[in-house]
């Protein structure tokens, strides 16, 4: 097991129900340099988050079992942790997730090498990790 306090290289949370771009996403965050954890769904992605405390979250707001805006909200009770939200939804449709702070919003499709640079920025990381 590695000592957290020795890893250097920052984890980050995928929170996305559809299989294949989950694994893009882990494919690309890993290549980025990330330690990669992943969920399919709102409440096996709290536990992780919960357990982990990770240095970032990808979260898609529709979910099953716990839906992305409760999820958010439950983060934000206890954690300033950056999120970044991928979404379909309009930004307009999206504005109920706006109070609970998320700190960038990406709709769908994106671009992942944006996506990827969007996150270093988040989490205070140059462009190369």
């Amino acid at each position: 097991m590695v000592n957290k306090s020795h890893e250097t290289r920052p984890q980050v949370l995928i929170i996305e129900d559809e299989e294949k771009l989950l694994e893009i996403l882990a494919l690309n965050f890993r290549s980025a340099g990330y330690r990669v954890l992943v969920a399919a769904d709102g409440v096996s992605a709290w536990q992780q988050f919960d357990r982990e405390r990770p240095d970032l979250l990808v979260l898609d707001l529709n979910l099953p079992k716990l839906s992305g805006f409760r999820l958010l909200e439950l983060v934000r009770s206890e954690s300033d942790v950056p999120v970044l939200i991928l979404t379909a939804y309009d930004f307009a449709e999206a504005e109920e997730v706006a109070r609970h702070r998320p700190n960038a919003f990406v709709k769908k499709p994106f671009d992942v090498g944006e996506l990827i640079g969007l996150a270093n920025g988040l989490i205070g990381r140059g462009p190369s990790g």
